[in-house]
């Protein structure tokens, strides 16, 4: 689906058009679910969360304008609003991994160095422990292919703000990665997380219902 007819797609689900609508659903639906997925972990937390955020775009469509905002961005802010207020009624605790990256040098981190074969246990399971912030940036920038403009307008955070979190997050994931076992040789670049998360499972039912 090109920008255009997202674009057009959308300005008709913004007249309550279900059949327009229901064409987002499909198109979007893996991007939102694996960004989901990878900010709960749970494969079968993700699909209801899903469904919650695909609800809740329905009822609000009509207030979506395209402006400089693409509809799947819109749907993402929605679901990373879903997911906060999942983990707000769970009362996460916060983890946090700065004991496992401040004691490094400081050269910068290899740019996009990742493991090139990373199994999709092991990204999930490093993801959960970066923070928030982090954790967006590598899905969005790594798992969702967005550019630093993208991910720095989905964030509503600027590119070089985007970038600075960018480099602490690999240089954390690759410790945390490593501190597992899981690292071995790091040779690879962005294509390791990219890989490993075209590999989780699509969703086993309609969110939508």
């Amino acid at each position: 689906m090109t920008q255009q007819d997202s674009q057009d797609i959308a300005e008709r689900a913004a007249q309550r058009d279900i059949g327009a609508f229901e064409k987002l659903y499909h198109a979007h639906l893996d991007v939102i679910y694996r960004f989901v997925y990878y900010k709960v972990g749970d494969p079968t937390i993700a699909e209801d969360l899903t469904a919650d955020v695909f609800a809740k775009a329905w009822e609000r469509i009509d207030r979506y304008q395209w402006r400089n905002l693409p509809i799947q961005h819109w749907l993402l802010r929605i679901a990373r609003n879903v997911v906060i207020d999942h983990w707000r009624s769970k009362r996460r605790p916060t983890t946090s991994i700065d004991d496992l990256y401040d004691a490094a040098d400081d050269d910068p981190a290899p740019d996009e160095v990742v493991l090139r074969d990373i199994e999709v246990e092991s990204l999930r399971t490093a993801l959960l422990l970066l923070p928030d912030d982090q954790r967006d940036v590598i899905i969005l920038r790594f798992i969702e292919d967005m550019s630093h403009a993208e991910a720095a307008a989905m964030l509503d955070k600027s590119v070089v703000a985007v970038r600075q979190i960018q480099v602490r997050a690999l240089k954390a994931l690759q410790k945390v990665l490593s501190s597992g076992g899981a690292l071995g040789n790091v040779e690879g670049r962005a294509g390791g997380i990219r890989a490993a998360s075209r590999r989780v499972r699509e969703p086993s039912e309609d969110p939508a219902n």
